[in-house]
């Protein structure tokens, strides 16, 4: 029951995102608990609209079966930003978690399809080097105090409690969809720089 209803958290603040950015294009700047109720609640009638009987939060589930963690995390700091002028993930967090996911993404997803002779996704099931190396990264950027740290520490919470509909710890870490939004947010502020 627990992984059914948090199934709905992404598609939640992902409806509440692109409300805010039509609320945006229309010159409306909404701050305070009030917006983020109002908001918050026009989201949950939105994911839970039911579609040819299923909510339309579980249609979202077709396209990705499990959104990782970090990507949860960068939406819902997104969303409440705005609200509440409150910064959860900073820049130095969101590009941590950028470089993260990629390599994870390059670990991953080659192997993962048969381009090596190891599958590396098996490891995410139990106790293995990846929890030991996922462990050791967070207690290395705890040190270095990057908030990124939290968010691996909570992808670990989530795996233990099984949140998710996976039971393998690499979906908790990165999925495909977090590393495309890794490779945008790299390429973008390179272009950037190259400008500069």
């Amino acid at each position: 029951m627990t992984t059914y209803v948090f199934s709905f958290v992404f598609p939640f603040l992902l409806a509440t995102a692109l409300l805010q950015g039509v609320a945006a294009l229309s010159g409306r700047k909404l701050r305070g608990w009030g917006a983020a109720l109002v908001l918050g609640l026009i989201a949950a009638g939105i994911v839970l609209l039911p579609l040819d009987g299923l909510p339309a939060a579980r249609w979202l589930i077709s396209f990705n079966a499990n959104f990782s963690i970090p990507l949860t995390a960068i939406l819902f700091s997104k969303v409440v930003e705005p609200f509440f002028k409150i910064r959860l993930l900073d820049d130095k967090a969101i590009l941590t978690c950028w470089i993260f996911s990629l390599t994870a993404g390059a670990v991953l997803y080659p192997m993962a399809l048969g381009l090596g002779q190891m599958d590396p996704y098996a490891a995410g099931w139990g106790f293995s080097w990846l929890f030991v190396l996922a462990f050791s990264v967070t207690v290395v950027l705890l040190a270095l105090k990057n908030r990124f740290a939290v968010v691996l520490m909570a992808a670990i919470l989530a795996y233990n409690l099984r949140l998710l509909e996976s039971t393998n710890l690499w979906d908790y870490l990165v999925d495909p969809l977090l590393v495309v939004v890794a490779c945008v947010g790299i390429g973008s502020k390179l272009v950037a720089r190259c400008k500069a």
